[in-house]
């Protein structure tokens, strides 16, 4: 008999109610669940679709190692976890004892975000290595929010997120909520929210170079800006709002320092300054400037469109800028900090912002880490060109030969690696390189908590779920595998204490702040307990982690950026008005290089990823809609067709990344519909990342088309 199992998404943010109805331990189907407390019914069809993840029948049952060379596609055989497990820990040991401790490397990947026990259980694997040489997918798309907070609030973990319950104007950067439902903010339903906050009576106005789908009258407006300036938009509303006296004085000499240098910055970017670089109208800036800072309430907020440009972390500083000048951080409707069930604000606290001491001197130039964290980009020339180069590589969740910029580079230093295992659920492009595959199990096989969010939810909720249904095959959960791995090699490891150890420890303690327990969790309706709202009123006294409690409105750490910024202006000024920028097209059929394997998803139009155009570019280069491409630059080319597109601003091209798996021969469908790698037009290696965080520079890249017979 079918039964109905209470369970949530771990796809993106919102963390959205599921019900799984299970029998005989397989799983029917994947429902919203109604009676859930905050999602209450939402769900989109990509966690609706996560059943085709878990019954896709390319998944890895058990563990796999290589019997071919790295140059031929990749035949694996299969091999017992006890075999595996000492194989593999042997090799990284050899490795370690004959090459030292950053011989050996991890990278991370975006679903571990997703996985309350994978954390930890990094951690303790990756330190315990004692490498430096730690990469993560935040690299190629957050990290600018990380260096931002650390320098602006003290730490690296304290996000406020826009009031829209409240607000009564809204500015959001390069943010798409109908495809990818808000970063940075775990919301239930953002559009239904973004049309109440309409009804309330708030503007919201949407700053993209698109016309997104999120924009429609009962939502809000575009401000169509040119891509990877947004930087100088931002300064020039500030530049508005302090020249029309809307500063709130009062606010910045009891919390804030530094406000001189402030207006020094942006002291050149007044709006007719500008106008012509961001492409919108002088007097569209000044007024969307001046209804913000007047208004009852305003609330800012930026994602992805604006992180992956060449100076996100400049532009998260000027984000909460906008908020705090006016008054409207820590304020009903503005930007708040949300508390949850654990004040991680307090957790990602930096002991020191000076250069010296975050900064330290490599054979790549002076480069930092970003939460444990090297530049992603750096990875094939740590392989390659290193005088101790990366001869061991543990992938978790991750797919960096199609994530990352460059991919002939990343593959040519992965088939040089001397040992390559890949932890996940499929074999993916960059598994067909590997030496080692290890069966994940997925989010309906292992307990979990809804983590992801935490600090950052709009309505603040905890839910626990237990595996739906039992793990298939001899797959297993990342912390049993990394847990197995530390104890083959003599490390510290939970099996070192017991047989059946727990991994919930350290969430139970952590739930203990907010007087909780994991039972107590189990036992609750949908196991999910709705905790107190927001709690205003408490950002300066009790989150802000700067030592002398005063938010840094120009921290000295940005010096270079800023005169970086300055010269990029100059720079932007002499561009040729020709010049085509790419960016990234979101999709509601894929996530990242997931849900590719999927035939559900593959619908009319959604079988490969053309470059999308404006019609007046399409005509001024003799070209027509369908036409074969090649589009090129510096850095790369590939081949594709044109789709006319006239949501893009003129100048604006967009492809959708996470394609290119023509070699991927473990996933039948995703290699059936290969697509194009648009990755290989985007900048690798020193200087294609920004300094002060690590980020990649992934969109707004400049590009040339021409025709292909």
């Amino acid at each position: 008999m079918a039964t109905l199992k209470p369970t949530f998404c771990r796809v993106c943010e919102p963390s959205c109610g599921l019900l799984a109805e299970v029998e005989n331990d397989t799983l029917i189907r994947l429902l919203p669940d109604r009676d859930h407390p905050v999602t209450k019914g939402f769900a989109c069809h990509k966690g609706i679709n996560y059943q085709g993840i878990h019954q896709d029948p390319d998944r890895l049952n058990v563990p796999m190692v290589r019997v071919t060379s790295k140059q031929q596609p990749g035949e694996f055989v299969a091999q017992s976890w006890d075999q595996t497990i000492a194989s593999v820990a042997e090799k990284i040991q050899q490795i370690r004892q004959q090459h030292g401790a950053d011989a050996v490397a991890g990278y991370i990947g975006n679903p571990t975000a997703f996985n309350a026990l994978a954390g930890a259980a990094m951690t303790s694997f990756f330190t315990q290595l004692q490498t430096r040489r730690v990469f993560n997918s935040g690299t190629q798309d957050c990290s600018n929010k990380f260096a931002g907070a650390e320098a602006v609030f003290g730490t690296s973990t304290l996000h406020p997120v826009p009031d829209l319950s409240h607000t009564r104007y809204a500015l959001i950067f390069g943010e798409n909520p109908k495809v990818s439902h808000m970063s940075f903010v775990s919301i239930a339903n953002p559009m239904a929210q973004l049309r109440q906050a309409k009804k309330n009576g708030a503007t919201i106005r949407f700053i993209n170079p698109r016309r997104i789908e999120s924009a429609t009258p009962a939502t809000g407006d575009v401000l169509q800006i040119k891509p990877d300036t947004d930087l100088y938009l931002m300064a020039a509303l500030l530049h508005e709002i302090d020249k029309a006296g809307l500063f709130n004085a009062e606010v910045i000499a009891e919390h804030g320092k530094h406000i001189d240098q402030l207006r020094a910055f942006i002291q050149p970017y007044d709006a007719d300054t500008v106008a012509s670089i961001v492409g919108i109208d002088a007097t569209e800036i000044r007024q969307t400037a001046i209804d913000f800072a007047r208004a009852e309430s305003a609330c800012a907020h930026m994602s992805t469109g604006v992180n992956m440009g060449r100076q996100g972390t400049l532009c998260y500083w000027l984000l909460q800028m906008l908020s705090f000048v006016t008054g409207n951080l820590d304020k009903p409707g503005g930007n708040l900090y949300s508390l949850g069930f654990y004040p991680a604000a307090k957790a990602g606290a930096l002991r020191s912002l000076d250069k010296d001491q975050i900064f330290f001197n490599s054979e790549f130039g002076e480069l930092r880490l970003i939460r444990g964290s090297l530049p992603g980009n750096l990875l094939p020339d740590m392989i390659l060109d290193a005088k101790n180069p990366i001869r061991a590589l543990v992938v978790l969740a991750g797919n960096p030969l199609l994530s990352m910029g460059g991919e002939a580079r990343i593959r040519q230093a992965l088939e040089n690696l001397e040992l390559l295992v890949v932890i996940d659920l499929v074999r993916n492009a960059t598994g067909e390189l590997a030496d080692y595959l290890l069966p994940c199990a997925d989010m309906l096989e292992r307990r979990d908590l809804n983590i992801c969010g935490l600090g950052m939810q709009a309505e603040p909720f905890v839910q626990y779920t237990d595996a739906v249904v039992p793990a298939a095959h001899e797959r297993k959960e990342e912390w049993w595998i990394l847990g197995k791995l530390e104890q083959a090699m003599g490390l510290h490891s939970l099996f070192s204490e017991q047989d059946n150890p727990d991994p919930f420890r350290r969430i139970n303690r952590m739930l203990g702040y907010a007087d909780l327990t994991l039972e107590q969790l189990q036992k609750a309706p949908q196991q999910t307990v709705v905790l107190p709202p927001i709690p205003g009123g408490r950002f300066y006294s009790d989150w802000l982690q700067t030592a002398d409690k005063k938010v840094d409105c120009c921290p000295a750490l940005f010096a270079e950026a800023i005169e970086q910024a300055h010269s990029i202006f100059h720079e932007l000024t002499q561009e040729p008005a020709d010049q085509l920028k790419l960016i990234t097209l979101r999709t509601n059929y894929m996530h990242n290089s997931w849900y590719h394997n999927l035939p559900e998803l593959k619908r009319e139009h959604q079988k490969d990823n053309g470059l999308h155009m404006h019609p007046d570019d399409i005509e001024a280069r003799g070209l027509s809609n369908g036409a074969a491409i090649e589009v090129h630059n510096h850095w790369g080319s590939l081949l594709t067709h044109v789709r006319a597109d006239g949501s893009l601003r003129p100048g604006v091209v967009a492809m959708t990344h996470g394609w290119g798996n023509q070699r991927s021969h473990g996933l039948k469908i995703a290699k059936q519909f290969p697509g194009s790698n648009v990755n290989v037009l985007l900048p690798t290696g020193p200087g294609s990342f920004e300094k002060l965080s690590n980020q990649a520079f992934m969109t707004g890249i400049p590009v040339a088309v021409s025709a292909v017979e």
